[in-house]
């Protein structure tokens, strides 16, 4: 862990490198648990790794096109943006993650 500008915490999760377009990539975070990670171009994004309707893993039950990740359970889906739910059955959002890239890193901020 480290800590960034503005004296937020960060955790490295990976290289950037690490994380193929429309990949969704698990990662383990202590204190946390699961998140997801996706890429988008060049930005890449951080939310829980669990649907908020189905209990089902997004990096190992769905898929995202853009910056909509679906839930392939019951197909609900995300904006990795925001959280935000686009269709239902999803009506909670996810918890989203600041992703900040450091040295070719991608850490979050929690």
């Amino acid at each position: 862990m480290t800590t960034g500008d503005a004296g937020q915490t960060l955790v490295k999760i990976c290289g950037a490198d690490e994380i193929e377009e429309e990949e969704i990539r698990q990662s383990e975070v202590d204190g946390i648990g699961k998140i997801a990670l996706y890429r988008v171009g060049d930005e890449i994004f951080a939310t829980a790794d669990v649907c908020t309707h189905g209990q089902a893993s997004l990096s190992e039950d769905g898929y995202h096109e853009g910056f909509i990740v679906t839930c392939s359970w019951h197909d609900g889906q995300f904006d990795i943006r925001t959280g935000e739910p686009c269709a239902l059955p999803c009506n909670i959002p996810l918890k989203t993650y600041k992703v900040v890239i450091s040295d070719g890193d991608v850490h979050i901020e929690i």
